[in-house]
């Protein structure tokens, strides 16, 4: 895929800022504590007593040791994921480092070169459907070859062979798939797919259940057993080959693209799904299986597609070349949004590039269009691969939970690399990652919008029972067990990235770069007049054992914060980063905020440039200051650290706050200990 010259202008700006240059301001304001750079981090022997866990990724057990470099770390991130607007398949490739798999398949040679080679042989079509029988142990049925046949007449000759060489990669990355499970029994196969479909509220449940339950058991043994390299190998190859083909479609010639406009219509039924190839019109596509969905243009609407609806169907590809079409559970989704309709359960299963245990792709080329679906979905993956690419349109994606980005085991990515789009869910999406999982949402071009809905209440919230939590717009979310059976599990990485637009950000609960229980949250905003609005653990907020983090690079920004821990908050040995590069941007902020740290966290407020306004409806753990925990016990030696540095502009502070202003430095202790690196306290400073 092309990516248009604007694009690269702004991506290329914004890597230009490099590292940021806060080493001396940090250092000069550090110093005031006797404390260096490399001192602000948790002794790892006091935060391993306290956190015992599993599965923690490369990525959080990097940053826990350097926080300050959080914007160095991020930016690399940042950079292999933007590429994904041109190379999906980067999306795979950096999910799947942060979460402990080296995946780098095209290093020396194209996987998918020999398949690309034999789809374009004679009677590639042909050839394909019947290796796919064979592997599957299943005679080729007379009407099946029949199918076949009148494909041929009529259908335009690279529809032919681009579907012959998705079937191809089916074959291949279903080896994959199954090599993966290799070490599960088919009865657990069985009953683990089951159970990671069920409606979202039941799988967290099962997920949280205090019991050794035999659901709990055996996603257990899953996450022990899975191979995880293998699983994604698979994965990869699937995005790749949608990859190649988008690219096809792209260069076609003048003729091509003429055929292509044409009604032609072929189904192929076969073990592992539907092959359903058509254009020409303005086409219903039914719920089924598909294996793979191919729709030359029209507005269209569906119903299915991209999407692993039963065990056999591990791979589903379902690809849109133009149109203003709908994608919905049901005629009856389509008719209003979400947040309008009066039952809102979430469904199981999953929907239109949602992948369980396998991969689903689901890329449309161009148009206007609506996604909506109370299923998991919409670039989502619980032990696979799940992608959603959309190239062109201003579009809509209306998702209950575990969607628009979202992975436990595996990766899951929505990229949309253009238009005037609006994002809205309730729980768990919008660049979300669970236990073992990458989630991403990547948004290239135009002013958007995000909403994980604080009302109506679907998943009240235990700080207020009045707001959802979100866990949305880049969220790490690990399972804690210290109360239950002592079984816990660290998040994965949850990423949002938007490159440019004036954009509108909205959460309830945990949002907006936040970690929870060794998970890594990330929001990334690159350009744009942006305006940010949560309630509780939001804008680069964390707690317990975790990592949020927010960096917004340029324009004039506005943030709101209704109760508590945000704007670069910490608590519980986690580390909490908001870093505003420039402009003249407001911040509205509630207690433990603007660098605030509780319970042995630390927080990070940094604004680089700007004249900016400073509110604080409360007076408590703000403005870079610690609250104390622990004298008597461990926690008494544990690191505590509030950082607020303003290194430019002519700013405005409450009035209520009288230790800080313009051209000021503080340092405020919560507790004094011996040594700077084992005592709790705030520092501040405005250049």
């Amino acid at each position: 895929m092309r990516i248009r010259p604007v694009l690269c202008c702004v991506w290329l700006s914004a890597t230009a800022f490099g590292q940021i240059q806060t080493d001396a301001w940090f250092k000069e304001t550090l110093a005031q504590a006797n404390l260096t750079p490399q001192e602000v981090r948790f002794d790892s022997r006091l935060f391993d007593y306290f956190f015992r866990t599993q599965y923690t990724t490369p990525l959080f057990e990097m940053l826990l040791r350097d926080p300050l470099r959080l914007p160095y770390y991020a930016e690399r991130l940042r950079n292999g994921l933007v590429g994904a607007v041109g190379r999906p398949v980067a999306a795979v490739e950096s999910g799947a480092g942060a979460i402990g798999v080296s995946m780098r398949r095209t290093l020396i040679g194209d996987p998918l070169q020999s398949l690309r080679e034999r789809a374009n042989e004679a009677d590639a079509l042909e050839k394909a459907v019947s290796e796919l029988y064979k592997e599957a142990n299943v005679p080729v049925p007379p009407t099946i070859r029949q199918q076949v046949q009148r494909a041929k007449q009529g259908m335009p000759d690279l529809v032919q062979r681009q579907a012959a060489f998705l079937i191809y990669t089916v074959i291949e990355a279903r080896r994959w798939r199954d090599a993966a499970l290799r070490e599960l029994t088919a009865d657990e196969r069985n009953a683990l797919f089951k159970l990671i479909n069920l409606p979202i509220k039941e799988f967290e449940a099962a997920l949280g259940s205090a019991e050794p339950s035999s659901d709990l058991l055996l996603l257990e043994r899953a996450l022990e057993k899975a191979d995880l390299p293998r699983l994604l190998a698979g994965g990869h190859d699937c995005a790749l080959a949608v990859q190649q083909v988008i690219e096809a479609f792209q260069k076609a010639d003048a003729p091509t693209k003429d055929a292509l406009s044409k009604p032609f219509e072929v189904n192929i039924d076969t073990p592992w799904g539907r092959i359903r190839l058509c254009g020409g019109g303005n086409d219903t596509h039914a719920r089924l299986p598909y294996l793979l969905l191919l729709d030359t243009g029209g507005d269209d609407v569906y119903f299915g597609g991209g999407a692993t609806l039963t065990l056999e169907n591990a791979v589903s590809f379902l690809i849109d070349l133009a149109g203003n079409d709908r994608y919905g559970d049901d005629a009856e989704t389509l008719q209003k949004p979400l947040v309008e309709r009066e039952k809102r359960e979430g469904r199981g299963a999953v929907a239109f590039g949602g992948a369980t245990l396998g991969y689903a792709i689901l890329a449309d080329l161009a148009g206007d269009d609506v996604y909506r679906t109370q299923s998991a979905g919409l670039g989502a993956a619980r032990f696979g691969v799940g992608m959603l690419l959309d190239l062109q349109g201003s579009d809509t994606y209306d998702a209950y939970a575990f969607a628009q980005g979202a992975a436990t085991v595996g990766v899951g990515a929505l990229i949309d690399r253009e238009g005037r789009d609006q994002y809205t869910c309730f729980y768990e999406s919008q660049g979300f990652g669970g236990v073992k999982g990458f989630g991403a949402l990547l948004d290239a071009l135009g002013d958007d919008g995000y909403i994980a809905h604080p009302t109506p209440i679907e998943f009240p919230s235990p700080q207020t029972a009045e707001r959802n939590v979100s866990m949305a717009q880049g969220a790490g979310y690990g399972r804690r067990a210290d109360y239950t059976d002592g079984r816990s599990w660290a998040g994965g990485v949850g990423v949002l990235i938007d490159v440019q637009g004036n954009d509108h950000y909205a959460c309830g609960v945990f949002g907006q770069g936040v970690g929870y229980w060794g998970g890594v949250g990330m929001l990334i905003d690159l350009q744009g007049e942006d305006i940010r609005e949560g309630v509780w653990y939001v804008q680069g907020a964390s707690a317990h054992f975790a990592i949020g983090y927010l960096e917004d690079r340029l324009g004039n920004d506005r943030y709101l914060a209704a109760m508590n821990m945000a704007m670069g908050a910490g608590h519980d040995f986690a580390i909490g980063y908001l870093v505003d590069f420039e402009g003249n941007d407001e911040y509205n902020a509630p207690s433990l905020a603007l660098g605030g740290a509780n319970a042995n966290g630390i927080g990070v407020f940094v604004d680089l440039a700007g004249d900016d306004l400073y509110q604080a409806r409360r007076n408590e753990a703000n403005f870079g200051r610690a609250n104390p925990i622990g004298r008597g016990t461990l926690r008494e030696r544990g690191f505590a650290l509030g950082l607020f540095l303003d290194a430019g502009g002519n700013d405005s502070y409450p009035p209520n706050i009288d230790f800080a202003g313009n051209a000021r430095n503080w340092i405020i202790w919560a507790i004094q200990n011996e040594r700077p690196h084992e005592s709790q306290l705030g520092l501040g400073m405005d250049k």
